[in-house]
């Protein structure tokens, strides 16, 4: 998995296989469905990450990137989609894509993503799924989060009587994990005390770092900072 993530940060010249175009052109025609994808709807917003396609990679098998002019996530189904074409795209479901990165609003910064099984949590009562790396300087993944969509109504909390005159809301939800000792993913909130009782074993260690660095739970890259000091001890 480190590998994977090394590879997410530099990317060497190597990696880029000379038979990728092949590969990519076999990946979009041969898997998944093809959809529209449409950003404006009658409802406010949309289920994807951004608002329009953004540029990115896909990391395939942990070692060969396949640069994509257009790529995007829908939040809703957890699904990575791939542009073909105006307004087209295909989901891409191979289980050969290990992880993927799009980039944000300048190249330096990116979502990172890589693909976790069920083997790699602690409740193993998940499926295989792609789920965000918290970057960080250090390149560790000791921190992902799952971000959903869903369609929220807000003539709801208006009351029944009320005209239903608002249009529908996609609204966020995010969820965390932490890796352990065990090297297992457990779900967990940004607060101090949650956080603090999945690393209860090395209590008193990261409870004076936690003082000595000023940590802010509710920063991701402040958790981040404990769990590189955690998995250093």
């Amino acid at each position: 998995m480190k590998k994977l993530l090394l590879t997410f940060f530099i990317i060497p010249t190597f990696l880029i296989a000379q038979d990728n175009n092949n590969y990519n052109n076999d990946l979009l025609n041969n898997t998944g469905t093809e959809l529209r994808i449409n950003y404006h709807t009658e409802n406010k917003g949309n289920p994807y990450l951004y608002d329009e396609w953004k540029e990115g990679y896909l990391v395939i098998n942990d070692t060969v990137i396949s640069p994509q002019k257009k790529i995007q996530v829908d939040l809703e189904k957890g699904e990575l989609i791939v542009g073909i074409g105006e307004g087209r795209g295909t989901i891409i479901d191979d289980k050969a894509i290990t992880g993927f990165a799009i980039n944000k609003d300048n190249s330096v910064n990116k979502h990172l993503y890589i693909r976790l099984e069920p083997s790699q949590f602690e409740n193993r009562d998940r499926t295989s799924h792609f789920y965000e790396v918290i970057s960080n300087l250090e390149k560790t993944n000791y921190l992902v989060k799952e971000v959903q969509k869903y369609l929220y109504d807000p003539n709801k909390s208006r009351g029944y009587q009320t005209e239903n005159s608002l249009p529908m809301e996609w609204k966020k939800r995010t969820y965390y994990f932490i890796k352990n000792s065990s090297g297992k993913y457990i779900k967990t909130k940004l607060n101090k005390k949650a956080v603090l009782k999945v690393l209860s074993n090395k209590n008193k260690e990261v409870k004076s770092y936690v003082a000595s660095n000023k940590i802010n739970f509710k920063k991701e890259h402040d958790i981040v900072k404990v769990l590189n000091y955690y998995h250093s001890l």
